[in-house]
């Protein structure tokens, strides 16, 4: 599932909100995706651990593995880096990115420019917070931050809207490295060994009546 701001609404209310959520077959693996972000608050050692398994998984199908759009993860915290380091799976991270963050020799500057790779960006706020890093204008970026409104992450650019659209750690990894959303075959395919969080909607449609009413005592 996807939620998408659906910025070009001709209902001014309903441009860069969140109402619309989407399956992932909606978008039939073929709307582009300009960044990918992984980080803040809203994820966990598990999410740092997901794009690690389904950067193995797509190296063990195709011998390697190459990203067509950028992806910035961000752990929350330095303890979260250290068991990860530890466990081996940082090295994988290492591997596949093309910056690592330096305590020791930190960006002066906030990036706004990104290629085609993964950065392990410092732990912490990144994109979410909006003034540390953020998307070039125009872009659509999928993420895994609720800090999507207007502007936060992406800011518009003339004829091109920015475009934030909330989504699961393995969806934003893939769509990150196909540089498009994928399609249902490709994500099994990725997220294979990964237990993922089982959810479904009720079949049943749901019913705004009330099945009984509770008689209200006054009090007094």
């Amino acid at each position: 599932m996807i939620a998408d701001p659906d910025v070009n609404n001709e209902d001014v209310s309903k441009r860069y909100t969140h109402d619309a959520i989407r399956a992932l077959t909606h978008y039939e693996g073929t709307k582009t995706v300009d960044l990918g972000f992984v980080g803040s608050c809203m994820v966990h050692k598990g999410d740092v651990k997901i794009v690690v398994q389904i950067l193995r998984n797509l190296e063990a199908k195709y011998g390697k593995v190459e990203f067509k759009a950028p992806l910035v993860l961000a752990a929350p915290t330095y303890n979260i880096i250290d068991e990860l380091k530890q466990e081996g799976d940082w090295e994988i991270l290492q591997k596949y990115s093309g910056f690592e963050f330096s305590d020791d020799n930190p960006k002066s500057e906030a990036r706004k420019q990104y290629e085609n790779i993964l950065y392990l960006e410092r732990p912490g706020c990144n994109l979410c917070m909006g003034n540390q890093e953020k998307a070039e204008k125009g872009d659509t970026v999928f993420a895994t931050s609720t800090r999507l409104f207007q502007g936060r992450v992406v800011e518009d650019r003339d004829g091109k809207k920015g475009e934030s659209l909330l989504a699961s750690t393995p969806v934003v990894v893939l769509a990150a490295i196909l540089g498009r959303t994928p399609t249902l075959e490709e994500y099994k395919e990725a997220v294979v060994g990964i237990k993922l969080t089982q959810f479904a909607p009720p079949r049943a449609e749901l019913s705004t009546a009330p099945s009984s009413v509770i008689p209200v005592r006054s009090v007094g």
